[in-house]
C-alpha cells in the first residue's frame, strides 16, 4: 500500500487548491481525479468568473487570477484588447485556465498527480478514515493518508466514508430563510415573487448544464453538427416564445459572456423558458453510479447541441433568426480532445455533508442590527457572489412564462461575507476536510458554489491539513486561531473591508480581529487614533486565548517614570482623577503602548525585538491599525505560526 500525508480525491478548483497548499507545506501529497480533465468547471468553459472582484479573493485565487493576467500581458502587449478583456485575469478561455493551473502545480515538488483514478472503497479505523481504494488503466490500489481532502462536486468521498449529508432544498422554516423551498421569482429587475411560492422543501436539485465556448471568427470556428440523438419537442417551446417576441435573437436563448479573443463563456439564460439547462431530470445524478452520471451527462449534452441546431435550423424559426444563430460556432482551439464541447458537466449543486456548522441563506446577508454579513470567529474564507439558484422544474403555467420554479436571485441583499471552518469539517468521521460539498442549506450553497470560493476553501483544506499532521491531531481539533493566522500569511483573506487596501501593512491585523465581532460594518478605520477603552477590549478579548492567558492588561497610566528617576516631589491626590484624566484623554498614545509591548513580550516569553518598536511619546496617539498589529504579532508569535 502507498502511504502519503494529504490525500485528495477530486482535482476541482477546490481540490487544487487543496493540493498546493498541503504541498507547498512539504507534505507528501497526493492528487486523484476520476477522469482524464484537470480543473472542473475552470478550464471547462467557466470562463468569467463568479466573483464581484478581486477584493473576495486572497492566496490561491488571487495567485491564479494574477498568473492569466501576465498569460496575456506577456503574450499580446499590456494595452491589448486581451488584457482589457481579461479583468485582472478573472476572465479567460479554458484554454489558458488549464495552462496556468498547469503550470501551479507543477511547480511542487511534493505534489503527485494520477488522472483516471476512480473511488472504489474506503477503510476506516474507528471513525477515523485510513485509507482508500481506487480503480485505474493499471488496476486497483490501495493508499493510506494521514488526512483526506474530498474535492469532488459530489461529495464521493465523502459520502462513501459514511459522513451524513442532504440533498434538495429545505423549507423556509428549517433555518428561517425567507427565500428557501418552492419559489416563483422573475429573475428581472422587479424580483416579483409569483403566487405558487409556498416555501415547502423538497428533494428537488437546481439544474445542470455545460458552459459553451463559442466564437463568430471565421477563422477559429467549427461549425455545429446535429447530435446523435435529437428530440425537436424538447425546443419546441421555444418557438412559440420566439413568435410571440418573448425571444428575439439567439442571445435571448443563450447568455453569451465575452472572455478575450472573441470566445464566450456560455451559458443558461436567466429569462429564457428554454435554454442550456435541464431541469428535473439531473435528480438522480447526485447519488446515481458511474452510468447514472454517464448517461445524464450525455443526455445533457445531446440536449444543448440539440438546443443548438435548433435555433439554426427549425423551419418553425424566422430565416434572420436562424442567420443569426447560424453565425456562432464552437472555438476550434477549445476542448479539441473532446470534439470541441466541454468535458464537465456544471454539477452546481449536488451532495451537501453535515458538518459542524451550516452555513445559510441568513449567513449570506445583513446581520440584524451590524453593517456587515454574520460575523464568523473561526472564518477561513471569503465569498462575494450573490444567492442564487437555477430552476428545479420545467416550465409551469404558475411561472407566467417569465419564472421557472426554483430560479432565484438575491443580489439586492447578498453581502461580502466570513465562512466558517466548520462548514469543511465534516460529521461522524475523522481526517477528512470537504471544501466543495460543503455543509450548507441549499440557499447558502447557492452563493458558496463559486470556484474561486471552493479554490479557497480547498487552500484552507491543505493549510488545516499541515497544521492537524504538524500538531499529531485531528482536524476538527486543529486551532482556528493558529489556521487562521497560517493562512493569513499565506495572503488568505478571511474578511473584507471596503476602507483596507491589500497592501495596507495593518490588514492582516484587522482581517484577524475582523473574526472576532471588533468590527460592526465594512470600515475598518485602522488610520483612526485607538482609543484607550478599545484597546483595553481588544486586549481582555485575547487573553482569552489558551496561549495568551498571561498577557497583561494596560498600564494604569501613561505617566510612568523611568526607573532611576525620583518621582518626588509629588502630590498625587491633587491631580485629576483616573475616570476624569481618561475622559479628557481618550486616546492610546505612543508611550503607553511601548510600555506595554515591553512587559506584554516578557509576560508572554517573547523577546521585544520580535514586536513592533514603537517610539515612546505621550504627545502623540497609536492608529487602530498599528496597535492591532502590535496585538497581531503577539498573538501570531505565541502560537508559533511562521
Amino acid at each position: 500500500m502507498e502511504s502519503y500525508e494529504v490525500v485528495i480525491y477530486g482535482a476541482t478548483p477546490g481540490g487544487i487548491g487543496a493540493a498546493i497548499a498541503a504541498a507547498r507545506q512539504g507534505r507528501k501529497t497526493l492528487l486523484l481525479e476520476p477522469t482524464d480533465h484537470l480543473g472542473g468547471m475552470l478550464t471547462s468553459g467557466l470562463g468569467r468568473t463568479d466573483i464581484l472582484s478581486h477584493d473576495a479573493s486572497g492566496a490561491v485565487f488571487r495567485e491564479f487570477a494574477a498568473r492569466v493576467h501576465a498569460y496575456y500581458s506577456s503574450t499580446y502587449g499590456e494595452e491589448s484588447i486581451q488584457v482589457k478583456e481579461c479583468n485582472q485575469g478573472l476572465f479567460f478561455e479554458p484554454s489558458v485556465a488549464k495552462r496556468i493551473l498547469i503550470e501551479m502545480i507543477s511547480k511542487e515538488n511534493h505534489l503527485q498527480i494520477r488522472m483516471g483514478a476512480e473511488l472504489k472503497s474506503v477503510r476506516a479505523e474507528g471513525s477515523r478514515l485510513s485509507a482508500i481504494r481506487v480503480q485505474t488503466d493499471a488496476g486497483e490500489w490501495e493508499t493510506g493518508g494521514k488526512v483526506f481532502v474530498d474535492g469532488t462536486y459530489e461529495g464521493d468521498l465523502a459520502a462513501m466514508a459514511g459522513v451524513p449529508y442532504g440533498l434538495g432544498r429545505e423549507s423556509r422554516e428549517e433555518w428561517n430563510e425567507e427565500y428557501a423551498g418552492r419559489l416563483y421569482m422573475n429573475f428581472d429587475e422587479s424580483k416579483e415573487v409569483y403566487p405558487g411560492s409556498t416555501g415547502e422543501g423538497d428533494d428537488r436539485i437546481q439544474a445542470y448544464n455545460y458552459r459553451l465556448c463559442l466564437t463568430r471568427n471565421r477563422d477559429n470556428f467549427i461549425a455545429v453538427t446535429k447530435p446523435e440523438e435529437y428530440d425537436r419537442e424538447d425546443y419546441t417551446t421555444l418557438a412559440t416564445d420566439v413568435a410571440e417576441k418573448r425571444v428575439k435573437s439567439i442571445g435571448d436563448v443563450l447568455n453569451m459572456l465575452a472572455v478575450p479573443n472573441g470566445k464566450t463563456d456560455c451559458n443558461n439564460h436567466h429569462y429564457c423558458m428554454c435554454s442550456t439547462d435541464l431541469p428535473e431530470e439531473n435528480t438522480a445524478y447526485a447519488d446515481g453510479d458511474r452510468r447514472t452520471r454517464e448517461e445524464f451527462g450525455k443526455r445533457q449534452r445531446h440536449y444543448i447541441q440539440g438546443l443548438l441546431w435548433f435555433v439554426q435550423h427549425d423551419e418553425e424559426l424566422p430565416e434572420d433568426f436562424r442567420q443569426d444563430a447560424l453565425s456562432w460556432g464552437y472555438a476550434a482551439d477549445e476542448f479539441t480532445d473532446y470534439g470541441y464541447f466541454p468535458p464537465q458537466l456544471y454539477v452546481r449543486e449536488a451532495r451537501r455533508i453535515q458538518g459542524e456548522y451550516t452555513f445559510t441563506e441568513n449567513d449570506a446577508r445583513l446581520a440584524p442590527g451590524l453593517e456587515r454579513a454574520p460575523v464568523q470567529f473561526d472564518s477561513i474564507a471569503v465569498g462575494d457572489y450573490p444567492i442564487d439558484s437555477h430552476a428545479v422544474k420545467k416550465r409551469e403555467q404558475e411561472g407566467q412564462n417569465k419564472a421557472l420554479e426554483g430560479f432565484l436571485g438575491l443580489n439586492w441583499l447578498s453581502e461580502i461575507y466570513q465562512i466558517p471552518y466548520g462548514v469543511i469539517v465534516p460529521q461522524a468521521i475523522d481526517g477528512l476536510l470537504v471544501p466543495v460539498a460543503v455543509s450548507a442549506s441549499h440557499m447558502g450553497f447557492g452563493t458558496i458554489r463559486m470556484e474561486p470560493c471552493w479554490m479557497q476553501l480547498g487552500f484552507a483544506a491543505g493549510i488545516a491539513a499541515d497544521l492537524a499532521i504538524a500538531r499529531d491531531t485531528d482536524v476538527r481539533l486543529v486551532p482556528i486561531d493558529a489556521l487562521q493566522i497560517s493562512l493569513l500569511e499565506r495572503e488568505q483573506r478571511i474578511t473584507c473591508f471596503e476602507d483596507v487596501a491589500w497592501d495596507h501593512p495593518a490588514r492582516k491585523a484587522a482581517e484577524y480581529l475582523g473574526t472576532k465581532g471588533f468590527f460592526t460594518g465594512y470600515a475598518a478605520g485602522l488610520d483612526d487614533p485607538m482609543p484607550v477603552s478599545e484597546a483595553s477590549r481588544l486586549i481582555a478579548w485575547a487573553r482569552s486565548l489558551p496561549e495568551c492567558r498571561s498577557l497583561p492588561v494596560l498600564p494604569a497610566t501613561d505617566n510612568l517614570i523611568p526607573v532611576g528617576t525620583d518621582m518626588g516631589p509629588r502630590l498625587p491626590l491633587e491631580e485629576s482623577g483616573p475616570r476624569e484624566y481618561w475622559r479628557e484623554q481618550p486616546l492610546l498614545n505612543r508611550a503607553m503602548t511601548a510600555n506595554w509591548i515591553k512587559v506584554a513580550s516578557r509576560a508572554l516569553g517573547l523577546s521585544t525585538g520580535e514586536i513592533a518598536d514603537i517610539e515612546p511619546s505621550r504627545e502623540s496617539s497609536v492608529s487602530r491599525g498599528t496597535f492591532m498589529s502590535v496585538l497581531y504579532e503577539l498573538i501570531r508569535e505565541i502560537q508559533q505560526v511562521k
